[in-house]
């Protein structure tokens, strides 16, 4: 029998229902403090989050457009007042940028660039075969191998038939100027005190068929001959082998000397062995004289007489080499060319040669003026010239060349700006003294960005490809050693290991993320590079290098691999191991094909983080991995990454609003949307790979 409900109990049931829901619904004061904070904390977060997003793309977007001063290092040569608007600065491939239209600044004044002038010449040393293969390359040739093709040969011989048609061939007809004559030095180690002479019959044996000193003389020790040279592209090895060796060099070669196409590496060489000889221009023995002995040749000694009465059997012509086209087309190489001429008997002696006869020197102007059809030499004034002037070729002429390109620029021939004052108005023109250095205004832009391989911001170059590059080869050699360590350890705390084992091991392992970075710098620093250096060997290994920082980084998060795949691995139900040993699978094939399945999206997460964590380590690449950004695939060179970057530019006197503060932003923020991606990439997997139990 039902009990029947009167219209009492009824009352009083919903009464006691609307009780219960009104003490559901009571406040409670601690509750809603502990709800607000919470509230605030997730708001608090949210805004922080996008505060800092904020500030990245603010500031990153400032180095991509706001005003980049870049100090050229290049100071102005004279006092500017109120109203010069031309003037003069040091010369500086840094300045080779500037263009009409751009902006300026001296001190605090701004100053829009009407023209630049930059007025340079470029002395290379190739040798003087090397000289005119650049010279009579392909254009093709030239811009597979990213060269210029220079405006004058200097060469301390004359151009052979190869070679002139070669030039031919791309429509250069070689012209020579006679600048010189230089007498080649024959040269031994101021320790060596038995060779004072030598006849050219005995020359020649030294360089071919005598092994020991004494093969040339009895009287000479029982000492092996070292030979040192300059390369096969120098003119002054094929004077030498010409001169002396019949034009026959086979003996020589296969005597496998020490060569250089820079003379002073030879003298250094020389100078060091004392039973060493070798040979190059006369200038160089003159400026090393100290260090090295000169051997007369047939009993006479090389000097101004002897070579001007060829008694010397040394001595040879020197040249430089253009073309009428060349000249022509380049007003400035004609100018530079004639000034040359003029001046090289004035300079030449000082620089350790000997002046040609003034026969050689008007034939040279007489080729000047056919070049350039007038019937007289102009004079020039270095301060009206302006341009760029080429030039490559012989170690021997260099010296010389050099010489006249100082004086040169020394009587004006400079960089040049003409510039219009005042551009804007919160800027007073002032004046400037000598020597303030000017600073240019030089926007990256996206492509370069991230294309360039080359980041030095105070030279105007910004690209972030060697930061980039070193940050993924650390965090790759990090993961290298973090995963495989890692996730061993996690199978065999979640599998192998018996409770009260993994209860100990696990809160050990974890104690390594406790360890301050810093201390893992320096563990890296001092035991891992001189470990690799010890095993691949001091010369292959730098102290500073990625491969150690990238080992350590690896050890540094170890922990975060095992503690999370272990959390992922332990998640996965008892029951699945059961039944795979119930269908007879080993320990093995359960772990394997079982557990580490089910449990894989934890454990891609888990490998995704460490990416991340490796990727935003400092202070271990800061200390280990090298200062500087290098653009290497070596891991044992140093290299800069991203965040060490950061670190060490940071830690200087570091201007705000400068252009390397503002480069600190448009890193951080290529670096935030990497880990960002690699965050999104592991929503993605978890999402993929995620098993419901």
């Amino acid at each position: 029998m039902s009990e029947q409900r009167t219209p009492d109990m009824s009352k009083n049931l919903v009464q006691a229902n609307d009780d219960i829901l009104d003490l559901r619904k009571k406040p409670i004061a601690h509750e809603i403090i502990i709800q607000t904070l919470l509230f605030a904390c997730g708001v608090l977060s949210i805004f922080t989050t996008l505060g800092i997003i904020f500030v990245l793309g603010n500031e990153s977007i400032a180095f991509f457009t706001r005003d980049q001063w870049v100090e050229t290092n290049r100071g102005i040569l004279v006092d500017i007042d109120e109203t010069a608007t031309e003037f003069t600065v040091e010369p500086g491939e840094n300045l080779a940028d500037a263009e009409a239209g751009e902006l300026l600044r001296i001190s605090e004044e701004f100053m829009e660039i009407v023209e630049f002038q930059n007025n340079t010449i470029a002395n290379e040393v190739l040798g003087t075969g090397g000289g005119f293969d650049r010279w009579c390359a392909t254009d093709e040739q030239l811009a597979e191998d990213e060269h210029v093709r220079p405006h004058i040969v200097n060469a301390s011989r004359k151009i052979d038939s190869d070679e002139i048609a070669a030039c031919t061939s791309v429509g250069i007809d070689p012209i020579p100027f006679r600048v010189g004559t230089d007498a080649l030095a024959i040269t031994v180690s101021a320790e060596n005190d038995f060779v004072t002479d030598l006849t050219l019959e005995e020359l020649a044996l030294v360089f071919t068929t005598a092994e020991n000193w004494s093969d040339v003389r009895d009287e000479w020790p029982e000492e092996p001959i070292q030979l040192i040279i300059p390369g096969t592209d120098s003119g002054t090895y094929d004077y030498f082998v010409e001169a002396v060796l019949n034009e026959d060099d086979t003996a020589l070669q296969a005597n496998e000397p020490i060569t250089s196409e820079n003379d002073d590496q030879l003298v250094g060489s020389i100078s060091r062995d004392a039973n060493a000889i070798g040979f190059f221009g006369y200038a160089y023995y003159l400026e090393n004289s100290n260090n090295l002995n000169i051997v007369t040749i047939d009993d006479v000694v090389a000097s101004a007489a002897t070579v001007e009465d060829s008694t010397y059997p040394l001595a040879r012509p020197l040249f430089i080499y253009s073309d009428a086209d060349i000249m022509r087309d380049n007003p400035q190489v004609a100018s530079f060319i004639d000034y040359y001429l003029t001046h090289v008997n004035e300079e030449i002696v000082e620089v350790g040669y000997f002046q040609a006869s003034e026969e050689a020197l008007a034939e040279a102007e007489a080729n000047w003026m056919t070049a350039m059809g007038v019937d007289e030499m102009p004079e020039v004034i270095a301060s009206e010239v302006s341009g760029h002037v080429e030039s490559a070729g012989s170690s021997t002429v260099a010296p010389l060349s050099e010489r006249i390109s100082d004086v040169f620029t020394e009587e004006g021939f400079l960089p040049r700006f003409v510039v219009e004052r005042g551009i804007r108005g919160e800027n007073t023109v002032t004046s400037h003294r000598t020597g303030i250095t000017i600073e240019l205004d030089d926007r990256p832009t996206i492509v370069e960005f991230f294309t360039n391989t080359s980041w030095i911001p105070q030279l105007g170059e910004f690209g972030v490809i060697p930061l980039i590059n070193s940050t993924l080869m650390t965090s790759t050699i990090a993961m290298l050693v973090a995963l495989p360590l890692g996730m061993g350890a996690a199978i065999y705390l979640s599998e192998y290991a018996s409770p009260r084992v993994r209860s100990i091991f696990k809160p050990i392992l974890e104690i390594l993320a406790g360890i301050p970075t810093v201390v893992y710098g320096y563990f890296a620093l001092t035991f891992m590079t001189p470990l690799l250096r010890g095993i691949f060997g001091a010369e292959v290994v730098n102290i500073y290098n990625t491969a150690s920082a990238g080992i350590v980084v690896g050890i540094l998060i170890i922990p975060l691999v095992s503690s999370m795949s272990e959390d992922a691995l332990h998640a996965v139900p008892q029951a699945l191991r059961e039944a795979s040993y119930g269908l007879g699978a080993t320990k093995l094939e359960t772990v394997t094909k079982v557990v580490v399945p089910s449990a894989l999206s934890g454990i891609l997460a888990a490998f995704i983080v460490a990416v991340s964590r490796a990727i935003g380590e400092t202070m271990i690449v800061a200390i280990a991995a090298g200062a500087g950004p290098n653009f290497t695939f070596n891991p044992f060179d140093s290299a800069e990454t991203m965040t060490g970057h950061i670190a060490r530019i940071s830690g200087g006197d570091l201007s705000y609003d400068s252009i390397d503060y503002n480069s600190i932003f448009a890193i951080g923020l290529t670096l935030f949307v990497m880990t960002f991606l690699l965050n999104v990439l592991s929503r993605v997997i978890i999402s993929r790979f995620r098993e419901a139990y």
